[in-house]
């Protein structure tokens, strides 16, 4: 049998130690109707599921705790229990699929069952669909996780964008990459200083067992002439507008955007080429605070391309490895306790999570029906009240953001901050291109 890493198990711990902690992820796709019934669903998965046996398996404790809980065959898989249907509430507008969303992705999965569902949701405008595909964090990371579109959706005609790369994601990032020891003595030290608590100005605090979803879109295509003015990568775009979105958050609350207050865990791709695909855990992180305290949107890119440089630079992914190994080390039960401790304590270093994942590259359809976006769904927890998942699909960008109902209720509002930061990136002037012609004034 197959045991958890120490990673995929911490997803596990976290959901023991927390009771409001739901750490799933997913994505909504949205499609062209009719609606096909559950039945027909059902169908479909049953002749495909078996090219993932991941799916099937179930997670399962060793006896007496003294190893890592294993993935076992699951028996009598009854598909009823994992592709349901749940009707969007009339009107079936945009508050109505984001409310069906947030509840649906807060509901906690049976551990005695494989830790995946699919959800058809009717009654979108025009006759229009959801379906709401749940991975359970300890199955799959956000690379991975999309590995269920291959059971029920079909590609169509492919596009030429390339889709973006999580954020530090470099090739190297893996054991062969780390080319001496003091490579990951450096990455330690990073991480180390990283840990220090952000300022109180930040969005940590107590989580409710609500949740509150919203999104935005943009494309992709039209940030190429930006990219290649100021010499930055999308995932910079990305950050930048979720720095700029949250500091719009910030002001509204009347508290002044501190460049100490909100660090970001930035999950970083450790996967081999071609393993995309494989149902597990493969990320490591980066940690870096977020330039809230920049006004000018342009400045605020290049601000974030310059720390992501030191932060690769610094060597944090491959510390994020290390410390993963040895942890693979410890025996289990020692390993279990300390992980649950650690769990139980306030946490203070992170304020957001900022998940950025390749999306399918070419529009694809299921049982025919085109799909029209691909809204992703992060999960929150640990006192972290606001997380976002960014996701492509064909020439789209898809923001999605997660936040605590009680203490983030605007989240609707900062959607549209985050889709204002980005279009103030793209309208912007570079900085170097203002000071020149201020100069030639």
């Amino acid at each position: 049998m197959e045991r958890l890493t120490p990673l995929a198990y911490a997803f596990l711990a976290a959901e023991d130690v927390d009771p409001t902690a739901c750490l799933v992820i997913g994505s909504m796709a949205v499609l062209e109707g009719p609606a096909p019934s559950a039945d027909v669903l059902r169908e479909l998965v049953a002749a495909r599921l078996p090219s993932i046996p991941r799916y099937t398996q179930r997670v399962v404790p060793s006896r007496l705790g003294l190893r890592a809980p294993a993935w076992q065959d699951a028996p009598d898989l009854d598909l009823a229990q994992h592709v349901r249907e749940r009707p969007v509430p009339a009107p079936g507008g945009r508050a109505e699929l984001a409310a069906l969303v947030a509840e649906t992705m807060a509901e906690r999965m049976d551990r005695d069952r494989p830790l995946w569902d699919l959800t058809v949701c009717a009654g979108l405008p025009g006759g229009g669909w959801g379906l709401l595909s749940r991975v359970h964090h300890t199955l799959a990371d956000g690379v991975s996780g999309t590995g269920l579109y291959r059971i029920v959706f079909d590609s169509e005609a492919g596009v030429t964008e390339p889709p973006p790369t999580p954020p530090g994601t470099a090739p190297g990032v893996a054991w062969q990459g780390l080319a001496t020891a003091t490579a990951a003595v450096r990455g330690a030290l990073a991480l180390g200083a990283a840990m220090w608590p952000v300022r109180r100005e930040g969005l940590l605090g107590h989580l409710d067992e609500e949740r509150r979803y919203a999104w935005t879109e943009v494309g992709i295509a039209e940030t190429a002439a930006v990219r290649r003015e100021l010499g930055v990568t999308l995932n910079d775009l990305v950050l930048a507008a979720i720095a700029g979105g949250l500091r719009e958050l910030l002001l509204e609350r009347g508290r002044q955007p501190d460049p100490h207050a909100l660090r970001s865990l930035l999950p970083v791709s450790s996967r081999a080429p071609g393993t995309a695909g494989r149902p597990d855990n493969q990320v490591t992180l980066m940690l870096s605070m977020l330039p809230v305290e920049v006004e000018e949107p342009v400045e605020r890119v290049l601000r974030v391309h310059e720390r992501v440089a030191a932060l690769r630079r610094s060597h944090e992914p491959e510390a994020g490895l290390v410390l993963q190994a040895l942890a693979g080390l410890v025996p289990f039960p020692v390993l279990s306790r300390g992980m649950r401790w650690t769990l139980r304590l306030p946490q203070q270093q992170i304020s957001t999570v900022t998940t950025n994942v390749p999306g399918p590259r070419t529009p694809m359809t299921c049982l025919g029906r085109p799909v029209r976006q691909l809204l992703p769904v992060v999960p929150i927890a640990d006192r972290v009240r606001v997380g976002f998942a960014v996701l492509s699909y064909a020439d789209r960008l898809a923001f999605g953001i997660t936040a605590d109902a009680a203490s983030t209720p605007d989240v609707e509002a900062l959607a549209e901050h985050v889709a204002a930061s980005w279009r103030a990136i793209l309208d912007g002037r570079p900085v170097h291109a203002r000071a020149t012609a201020t100069g030639s004034a």
